[in-house]
């Protein structure tokens, strides 16, 4: 009996949820592409007004409070894709509470 290598294929994007506050300038955090992807990276931002992926694989947010999903396909054919949940949110003037950007999510 004759058996075949099974062929895994692995690739993945993190981080895979990113929050921050609205800030009022671009935060930006860099992607890390990990695993073997088919070919190069394509990133697709469901609101770009909100997030957007630039052409070195940074992370751009901040402007403008809201929710979106980045899809970063591993080809142009888009065959296989990996999401990326991005929030940006609007504590408001009142100071009542902010995420610091370290992990930690002030109560408001």
């Amino acid at each position: 009996m004759d058996f075949e290598e099974p062929q895994f294929h692995y690739w993945d994007v993190f981080p895979k949820t990113v929050k921050v506050s609205l800030t009022g300038w671009s935060v930006t955090i860099p992607l890390s592409v990990r695993g073997a992807p088919t070919g190069q990276i394509e990133f697709e931002s469901a609101d770009s007004n909100i997030a957007w992926v630039d052409e070195d694989g940074r992370l751009n947010l901040g402007w403008q409070a809201g929710a979106t999903v980045v899809m970063a396909y591993d080809s142009e054919n888009r065959d296989s894709v990996r999401y990326i949940q991005v929030e940006v949110v609007d504590y408001g003037q009142n100071g009542g509470g902010g995420y610091d950007g370290y992990g930690y999510d002030y109560p408001t």
